[in-house]
């Protein structure tokens, strides 16, 4: 089994599944954050608690679960609140080699999109993410919600120990 990673990432991931990203707004805040071609930023410390070591953006030309990775994450029945992980998984693998993006649900017997399911740690289906790389807390700066609100739109926030 792998040992958990000392590094934790902070993902800044859009709350819409399908929303569009606007590369525009996007280049300006990281202009303004002060980012270099190489996702260095001497201002990390403003952008997230304790700093960070890198910021980018990650498109992988997909839609993508973006979660935690070592030690992975519980999944819950959207309805009962049972936990699901198990059907989940076999689930979430036949998505990825092309079936429907559908759980039967062993719980309540219903039919879930998977990214309908509660995840604990949070996680959120994507298709691209905002990364802060090694970052030494999981809080945003003071009126960095703001920032990427007004370029991105919705977000949330997820913690990847990778």
């Amino acid at each position: 089994m792998p040992h958990a990673s000392h590094r934790m990432d902070l993902l800044i991931v859009p709350k819409v599944l399908d929303q569009p990203l606007d590369e525009a707004a996007l280049e300006t805040l990281f202009r303004r954050w002060g980012v270099d071609p190489n996702g260095r930023t001497a201002r990390s410390h403003d952008i997230v608690d304790g700093g960070c070591r890198r910021i980018w953006l990650d498109q992988p030309g997909r839609l993508l679960l973006y979660a935690n990775q070592s030690g992975g994450f519980r999944v819950r029945c959207p309805e009962s609140g049972d936990n699901i992980a198990q059907a989940f998984g076999r689930a979430h693998r036949e998505w990825k080699v092309g079936g429907l993006r559908f759980l039967k649900c062993p719980a309540c017997g219903q039919e879930h999109p998977l990214e309908a399911c509660v995840f604990e740690p949070p996680a959120a289906f994507a298709e691209w993410a905002i990364v802060l790389s090694d970052v030494g807390g999981l809080e945003l700066g003071t009126g960095i919600e703001d920032q990427v609100s007004d370029a991105i739109g919705p977000f949330q926030l997820i913690a990847r120990r990778p």
